[in-house]
């Protein structure tokens, strides 16, 4: 999976949390969302050591919500407002 970039949602607990951990392990670039910006920066450290790989992302978002589904699809993109660089 090295050079792949993924990214998913819900990943701060339970079954989304380990697919990110076991992304992770296989060399991937892991974004994970959650609705609460501290539990999705938990989960990254908790992914981030128990896969042994430094390349992940965290991001808040209601992806229940429409308005923030865009918002985070405009921080992905190219001048959007999370990264100065694109990895989504």
């Amino acid at each position: 999976m090295g050079g792949n970039v993924v990214l998913i949602t819900g990943a701060t607990g339970g079954i989304g949390k380990a697919a990110a951990i076991g992304l992770a392990t296989m060399g991937a670039r892991v974004g994970i969302t959650g609705r609460d910006l501290n539990r999705a920066e938990q989960a990254s450290a908790d992914i981030r050591t128990a896969s042994g790989n430094p390349a992940t992302d965290r991001f808040a978002a209601d992806m229940s919500s429409q308005p923030e589904v865009r918002r985070l699809a405009g921080a992905g993109r190219p001048g959007g407002s999370h990264h100065s660089r694109s990895q989504f």
